[in-house]
């Protein structure tokens, strides 16, 4: 299965792409304009022009890489970084006698394009809070099913366990629990976990391994889902005892289901005891009693239902409906890489974890191919994290600027413009360097993130298939840790 299919599909992106761009710079622009400040180019992209246009002495123009763009402004970037960033000879006019500008205007110049992305994403959120589809709360970290021949079910690590820590690090959710696999993981050590098992607490150590995208994952565990009757085998145990198809399992003999394979445990356990099963069935519990019968062709205790999960999880800028919750989710997961970026322990995994402007993309793309909505959510998501990004104190992003301008606000000296200009060009060749590194480190993992996306996606289309209605998206285990069973042989539980 192919993602981007056509020429069209590739404008799509980058149209959507180029909205976060757009209004980053346009902010800037409008309020240098509104301000007094000159304005040399309005660039939407870098490097040689596909199109320009002088206008009111301004230049305008459509660059050919279009991972970016600038607006050249020499009163607050002294040493013209339009050539830097892309800039042709003409675009700016010969030296010339600029008139001073408080440094309260530039702070509020630099910090525009910050608060565009901020607005941007304010307004999507409250888009994704207004939208039809469906947006399940974030679960807490349950295990939903270990692998008997992983390495964590020899560790003691079981079905039904909520994770409460990792490393001493409070976790909230699965996903909270698979940042901190990533962040965390280590060959010889693996990671500390405190764990809530019934009413009881208990530790242990779980190794960790390298999963097909060189992150650290526990191997063999697969989160906590709501399990939905999908089909009954005719004349079956569960039939019998009035199992209705939709019925959504809640527990059997008082022991919460967190997922199919735990179900199927469960009833293996269980041969020839009548067992009370709780369902829900159109909003109202429902109490039975079945009695789970010898598969001799699978070798277990089976009661006859097929079962589907209910949900298949959520992707992390879809996570909540709250625009505020949004919001704070999307500020915490990049705040939580730049400490890990700064912390030694896992500065090396947080770098590993880094995606660019090939990841950005793809992700983008899969988000529209789930829905719209997703779409949407990863836009917020990106405005969020730009913003953020942006007002880090690095002399050539908007934070930098900032803080050349609060120096001069204080003190009442400019900074020299020879070491503006050494600074802003030093770390303007590492962050290209940087964007080239993380491009190629991209292009290298590409096809194994596409073997799983496609996988993911067989996954959602099967699901759909079986009228099971997915969240939006699965973020955890791979399609085979919970398996869809076949029509002619009804899952064995």
């Amino acid at each position: 299965m192919g993602f981007i299919h056509n020429v069209g599909d590739m404008l799509v992106l980058l149209i959507l792409f180029g909205v976060t761009i757009f209004v980053h710079e346009l902010c800037h622009f409008l309020v240098a304009l509104r301000l007094g400040l000159v304005v040399d180019t309005f660039s939407l992209g870098f490097g040689p022009a596909l199109w320009k246009t002088r206008r009111n002495g301004i230049v305008y123009k459509l660059g050919w890489i279009p991972f970016g763009g600038y607006v050249a402004l020499p009163q607050l970037d002294p040493a013209g970084m339009d050539k830097l960033q892309g800039g042709e000879d003409g675009d700016a006019p010969a030296e010339r006698r600029l008139p001073p500008v408080s440094p309260w205007k530039k702070i509020a110049v630099a910090g525009a394009g910050v608060m565009g992305n901020l607005a941007l994403g304010v307004v999507l959120a409250w888009v994704v809070y207004w939208s039809p589809a469906p947006i399940p709360s974030e679960r807490e970290a349950i295990v939903g099913h270990v692998d008997m021949n992983a390495p964590a079910y020899a560790a003691g690590l079981r079905a039904g366990d909520q994770i409460l820590s990792v490393n001493g690090e409070q976790i909230g959710s699965w996903h909270d629990f698979m940042i901190a696999c990533v962040l965390s993981g280590n060959a010889e050590r693996g990671l500390d976990l405190k764990l809530r098992r019934g009413s009881a607490e208990e530790s242990l150590r779980v190794p960790t391994v390298r999963g097909e995208m060189d992150e650290w994952q526990v191997e063999g565990l697969s989160p906590f889902s709501t399990s939905v009757v999908n089909g009954l085998q005719p004349g079956g145990v569960a039939e019998k005892a009035g199992v209705k198809e939709g019925d959504v399992i809640q527990s059997l003999d008082g022991i919460r289901v967190a997922g199919i394979e735990h179900f199927i445990d469960l009833v293996a356990q269980r041969d020839g005891r009548p067992s009370v099963l709780q369902v829900v069935r159109q909003g109202q519990e429902v109490e039975l009693t079945v009695t789970p019968a010898l598969n001799e062709g699978l070798g277990r205790a089976v009661i006859g239902v097929e079962l589907s999960p209910a949900e298949l999880g959520v992707l992390p800028w879809m996570r909540h409906r709250n625009p505020w919750a949004q919001i704070k989710g999307d500020a915490g997961e990049i705040l939580r890489i730049l400490r890990a970026l700064v912390t030694p322990k896992e500065s090396r995994q947080a770098a590993g974890a880094l995606g660019g402007p090939v990841m950005i993309l793809t992700w983008l793309w899969v988000s529209i191919k789930i829905s719209i909505f997703n779409a949407i959510g990863f836009l917020r998501f990106l405005n969020i994290n730009l913003a953020i990004l942006n007002l880090l104190p690095i002399p050539v992003l908007d934070g930098g600027h900032i803080v050349f301008c609060l120096w001069e606000g204080i003190t009442g000296r400019r900074a020299h413009p020879r070491l503006v200009n050494a600074l802003v060009n030093l770390f303007a060749v590492l962050l290209i360097g940087a964007f080239v590194l993380l491009t190629f480190r991209d292009v290298r993992r590409a096809p194994r993130m596409f073997r799983g996306l496609r996988v993911l996606f067989s996954a959602r289309e099967s699901a759909e298939s079986q009228g099971v209605a997915p969240a939006l998206w699965p973020t955890n285990a791979p399609p085979a840790e919970s398996p869809t069973p076949e029509p002619a042989n009804p899952q064995a539980p």
